[in-house]
């Protein structure tokens, strides 16, 4: 391979590295990439991660503490090949390093569970080892060597079915499975840049069988995914280099003076009327040493942030966020905060902020998040000062509010899901079968009803706060879900630094957005 090409940004520099370092597999070689931006923020993303490499950093590896659901599948792993004591047991386990503050009670609290399973409605799970409590041994039952065997691993599964052709039986690519068992034979679809018509959509082999459909109108698939956010360390950069565009670039952009006007093409392929001064060639210089970016993208990364702050103000930075409040075309109100601190923090601040809005103005809110902001959409019913929107979460009961509103978000069933399946308390092989993802998902409600009550209940039925049991899986998910999927204690760090005034908040009501 001689040169990787890389569609948008990864989101992570060692993803990067790792993937351009694919090219040039001999001695003497280069590994060569080329980074390829398709939206202006992507632009300004993908020059901060050519900064970041060419200064040499890094991101900070993040070794997860005491995983209980991996030390579940350990266990019966270990117990199936030999019996073992149980303090020697939990002696072997504290000397790997994840698990080296493990205690003593979560590990007999997870030993409870895989001798004595979890009673269902269809039965008992995860009952893998014969506990002899008197002279503290442990043994795998019977069975459970092969459930480790063909139930071992970390990976997720993912929720996607194969479309095969017919009768060629080659495979295209892949659907989600709620599309997939929600369409029907003769249903026509677009894959690629083809049309497919259904045959058959196989539940037991996650297969969906088409034909060409030679043309016919088609309906477009949908995926639902949770790919990895923006790592800090790429965050921090991205930040940085929209501050020294900032800080080079001619700030008469917002007034328009000495502007030269030209049309170019953006990164869209959108033609469009370019006021960007001629004497940027500071920030423009900077850019292409700096960040590997030609001429034409130096030009818009400019143009693209001299533009935003000309609208909001100023630039958002990690020490700069803006919260801008709008009417869109519907009539309705919106509100953005432009803070580029990644994913999981903006995920966190979004639902926190959806879950004090509920509770404040009883009414359920639209949230959503980007690595550069998150939006909220308010109805005229919502009417408040825009920079209270700041302190509306407190750092103090950031925790509290952010549990309860994660509880009833798809993160946590997701996140149980994978959880109980890495415990081994769920499989996803049964007599030599792979046990359909639909049939897994009804599996883990069920198994979630037993163990947590509260989470599978009718909503309206339960005053106060839902109550997290005390259960070694259930706490395992919720701390998935607050430092994986979420980044709780980000979130609590930038909410302590604007209540101390170490991040500058300004409120823009804007007329267009």
């Amino acid at each position: 391979m001689d040169l990787v090409c890389q569609i948008e940004s990864p989101h992570s520099i060692s993803v990067a590295l790792q993937r351009i370092g694919r090219a040039g597999h001999w001695r003497g070689a280069v590994p060569k990439g080329r980074l390829f931006a398709t939206t202006r923020d992507q632009l300004i993303e993908c020059a901060a991660l050519v900064r970041a490499i060419r200064q040499g950093d890094l991101d900070r590896l993040e070794i997860p503490d005491s995983p209980m659901d991996i030390l579940a599948q350990q266990i019966v792993a270990m117990c199936a090949c030999e019996d073992w004591d149980e303090d020697s047991l939990f002696e072997t386990m504290r000397r790997a390093y994840p698990y080296r503050d493990l205690s003593r009670a979560d590990f007999d609290a997870l030993l409870e569970i895989l001798s004595e399973g979890i009673a269902t409605r269809r039965g008992r799970y995860a009952a893998y080892l014969h506990r002899d409590r008197v002279h503290r041994r442990l043994r795998g039952r019977r069975g459970s060597r092969l459930v480790a065997i063909t139930n071992g691993g970390a990976i997720p599964e993912s929720a996607l079915y194969n479309v095969v052709t017919q009768p060629e039986g080659a495979m295209v690519g892949t659907i989600h499975e709620d599309f997939a068992v929600e369409s029907l034979r003769g249903d026509v679809f677009l894959l690629g840049n083809t049309s497919w018509r259904i045959i058959r959509v196989e539940s037991g082999t996650g297969r969906v069988l088409v034909e060409d459909a030679h043309g016919a109108a088609p309906s477009l698939p949908f995926w639902l995914g949770e790919a990895p956010a923006r790592t800090p360390e790429l965050s921090a950069h991205v930040a940085g280099v929209r501050q020294k565009i900032s800080e080079l670039a001619d700030g008469d952009h917002a007034s328009g003076h000495g502007a030269s006007s030209q049309v170019r093409e953006d990164t869209t392929g959108q033609a469009h009327e370019s006021n960007a001064p001629a004497n940027n060639g500071a920030a423009i210089s900077w850019l292409k040493a700096e960040c590997g970016l030609d001429d034409a993208g130096a030009e818009q990364a400019v143009e693209y942030i001299l533009a935003g702050r000309a609208g909001l103000g100023a630039v958002p930075t990690q020490t700069t966020i803006i919260a801008e409040r709008f009417f869109d075309e519907a009539g309705g109100m919106q509100l953005v905060i432009h803070a580029p601190f990644g994913g999981r923090i903006n995920k966190a601040w979004g639902l926190a902020l959806r879950k004090k809005f509920c509770r404040s103005f009883n009414f359920e809110l639209q949230a959503a998040a980007t690595e550069e902001g998150l939006n909220i959409s308010l109805g005229e019913q919502h009417s408040f000062p825009l920079a209270d929107v700041f302190r509306f979460v407190a750092p103090e009961s950031a925790h509290e509010v952010l549990e309860q509103a994660a509880l009833v978000s798809p993160i946590f069933a997701t996140r149980w899901r994978w959880d109980a399946t890495r415990a081994l308390a769920l499989t996803r092989f049964r007599n030599g079968k792979k046990i359909p993802l639909h049939l897994q998902r009804m599996r883990a409600d069920d198994l979630l009803a037993a163990v947590f009550p509260d989470a599978a209940a009718c909503q309206d039925n339960i005053e106060g706060d839902i109550r997290v049991p005390d259960h070694p899986l259930i706490h395992e998910v919720m701390k998935d879900v607050l430092t994986e999927a979420l980044d709780l204690e980000g979130l609590t760090g930038v909410l302590r630094r604007i209540g101390d005034g170490s991040i500058r908040c300004i409120a823009a009501d804007t007329t267009a957005p």
